[in-house]
């Protein structure tokens, strides 16, 4: 239920254009509010395609109770872009190309979301911990690409 989520459970981090991948600003609490907050006035339009070699712009939330992150990033150049979502939650594959035995990994999904409309309206469901409507909502999304989580 929604409303067994506790506030603390989730935090962010901002990655501004261009930094290393494993270079982020801490920004502590997160909830939808600031979450929204900080998505409307982030400067996507003026950082997105600088990344020069590092990464593009993104707003991760991280839910440390379920360990289900949420992230939101933009590709693209400024005069046409688009935004990329990725859900990092466990996932049970077979290892040795299928036909080992069930093992559970972290996986990745990363979706193209066109409107930032889309991008709020997930983030409402995951910040409610309605997270099998996400991963509905994000299914009708083109998938940019999916794989085990580094």
């Amino acid at each position: 239920m929604a409303t067994s989520v506790m506030a603390d459970s989730y935090t962010y981090d901002i990655q501004q254009a261009g930094y290393d991948f494993d270079q982020y600003d801490l920004k502590g609490k997160a909830t939808y509010e600031i979450f929204i907050n900080e998505f409307r006035k982030f400067p996507w339009k003026e950082q997105v395609g600088k990344k020069a070699g590092g990464t593009e712009p993104t707003i991760s939330v991280k839910n440390k109770d379920s360990k289900i992150d949420y992230w939101v990033s933009a590709i693209g150049e400024p005069n046409e872009y688009a935004y990329l979502v990725g859900i990092v939650q466990p996932k049970t594959v077979k290892s040795m190309f299928g036909f080992g035995k069930e093992k559970e990994v972290r996986w990745v999904s990363i979706y193209i979301a066109e409107q930032h409309k889309t991008v709020e309206n997930t983030f409402k469901l995951y910040f409610a911990a309605r997270i099998n409507e996400l991963n509905q909502e994000l299914s009708r999304l083109p998938l940019f690409t999916e794989q085990e989580a580094r």
